[in-house]
């Protein structure tokens, strides 16, 4: 074998060598940028999912604090013949919203007090003596 052979041989096992590496790294980075582009599809969707979550639950918060929740139970005709606490109850729960407004432990208050006085109207009229009677809805609640 000569020299230009051997040099012959050698350029074209290394031009073969060297189009092979290329066309690998070039299949390689194709599918990264496509793996790249699929990932940036999906953090996209789920993006406007979250904005369309975020969105409803914007809209269920304005449906529980809205005013007109409060119409009947704060409406002169109810108050002329019951208590005002529905009323103070159901505004401190519409004004109950993350980090500001009332305190769910306050309205619990509220309503406790509430039903501790509906006990004992019910227990009054019920011609049951007090005590039991009061049992008999303290193992009920």
């Amino acid at each position: 074998m000569t020299i230009i052979q051997a040099l012959l041989i050698g350029a074209l096992s290394g031009g073969l060598l060297t189009t092979g590496t290329i066309v690998l790294i070039d299949s390689k980075s194709k599918k990264i940028a496509q793996i790249a582009s699929q990932q940036t599809q999906a953090l996209e969707e789920i993006a406007r999912i979250n904005a369309a979550i975020q969105q409803g639950q914007i809209q269920i918060q304005k449906n529980l604090t809205a005013p007109d929740l409060l119409e009947v139970a704060c409406s002169a005709e109810y108050l002329a013949d019951n208590s005002d606490l529905l009323c103070r109850e159901m505004f401190c729960r519409l004004q109950t919203r993350e980090g500001d407004g009332a305190s769910q432990q306050e309205c619990e208050s509220m309503a406790n007090i509430s039903n501790s006085l509906q006990i004992l109207h019910a227990c009054k009229d019920s011609g049951i003596e007090l005590e039991t009677c009061q049992d008999i809805f303290e193992k009920r609640k």
